[in-house]
């Protein structure tokens, strides 16, 4: 079974906010362009078993199933909205810091969004 992949807008920034961080701050825009490509091509690979990802200590936050895919030192959090079979990126937060429930979203996105 594939899943649609969709990446929503506040997961996005955060994620292209840490590119620009590796390009700009870091001075190394290559090593930014790779990276970011490393992490939407991870991204996409959730479209096939997306469950195989265990589940992210946001899970206990929400009233929604929240999993996480390790991306170097990076989690992207996701959740899985079978109705419409859609995979939905939500947040992305580097490994070494603390859950913040507050960063996500309160319920899961709608199907068709």
């Amino acid at each position: 079974m594939s899943y649609r992949v969709l990446i929503t807008a506040p997961a996005r920034a955060k994620i292209l906010e840490q590119g620009r961080y590796i390009a700009v701050d870091r001075q190394a825009p290559l090593n930014a362009a790779r990276w970011l490509e490393r992490v939407f091509d991870a991204a996409d690979t959730l479209a096939d078993f997306p469950r195989r990802c265990a589940l992210a200590p946001e899970n206990d936050f929400r009233d929604y199933e929240i999993r996480r895919l390790l991306v170097g030192d990076y989690f992207l959090l996701f959740t899985i909205v079978e109705e419409d079979q859609t995979v939905w990126v939500i947040g992305f937060r580097h490994g070494s810091r603390l859950p913040r429930a507050n960063e996500l979203p309160h319920e899961p996105p709608s199907p068709g969004e």
